[in-house]
């Protein structure tokens, strides 16, 4: 499932722990968590714990996805930041996350240097859905990748199906790349695991699942993978897998939307 011979996808178990330095090389902390945009997929923000460096043991720190760069045999991320800023930055304590929003997140990227991904172009409607707030209990725009593995997927009748096993994620794109489902007894695949789009996912959040857009016979015949055998998977299986159920890869979606820019041949 690892497998970092210049990967494309990782999952989020294996980035989350994984060591950060900076350019120089040196051990700056650890990779936390992982907080996904439920809107459209992508990694809203890194959580990010430094250790005892420039003292800052204590805390936690949001960061952009952007900021982090990948050193495959180091099992390591890059944070490209400067000292400077690091030591000024507002983190936040480790039994007390802020209740983020894409204010507060536009705050942060704007502190670093980036620019938030849903700016200029506007959030892109690739991700899950949403139920309409209910009780007076607003949608989160952000789940934590360990919070969403492990929840239950149900189907359009609200019945049982299974949960969510793992999160893959795009490490170019900043994304959910896929979604692996595990269905229990569900039609006889109890030992299997199924890759499916993300927005084919649709969250019930007052009931902690995620319901399954997919028809039964599609789920029939879906292609599943051993659980101690993981695909190595690539953009043309990704591709294929997403036409398999009726989804545009969201790369292409990216692209499409670059292309047709004013000024773009």
């Amino acid at each position: 499932m690892d497998g970092r011979e210049n990967p494309q996808f990782l999952s989020a178990h294996t980035i989350k722990k994984d060591k950060v330095v900076n350019r120089a090389g040196e051990d700056l902390g650890k990779i936390e968590e992982l907080m996904i945009d439920l809107q459209d997929g992508r990694i809203a923000y890194a959580v990010l714990s430094f250790g005892g460096f420039l003292g800052m043991g204590n805390k936690l720190f949001a960061l952009p996805w952007k900021a982090l760069s990948l050193k495959v045999h180091e099992h390591a991320f890059v944070l490209d930041v400067d000292k400077e800023v690091l030591e000024q930055a507002e983190g936040f304590d480790k039994d007390k996350w802020p209740l983020t929003d894409r204010e507060w997140l536009s705050r942060t990227y704007t502190y670093y240097g980036y620019e938030p991904y849903w700016q200029p172009e506007g959030v892109e409607k690739t991700g899950v859905r949403a139920e309409s707030a209910a009780a007076g209990k607003e949608i989160p725009d952000f789940l934590s990748a360990g919070t969403i593995k492990g929840d239950k997927v149900i189907n359009k009748a609200g019945e049982h199906l299974g949960e969510i096993e793992e999160l893959m994620i795009d490490l170019e794109n900043g994304r959910v790349a896929y979604t692996v489902l595990s269905f229990g007894g569900f039609l006889g695949m109890g030992d299997k695991l199924f890759a499916v789009p993300w927005q084919a996912l649709q969250l019930k959040l007052h009931e902690h699942a995620f319901v399954l857009d997919v028809p039964k016979e599609t789920l029939k015949k879906a292609e599943g993978f051993d659980k101690d055998n993981w695909p190595l998977t690539n953009r043309e299986w990704l591709a294929t897998m997403y036409s398999y159920y009726g989804y545009q890869p969201y790369w292409h979606w990216v692209r499409e939307r670059i292309e047709s820019r004013p000024g773009n041949i």
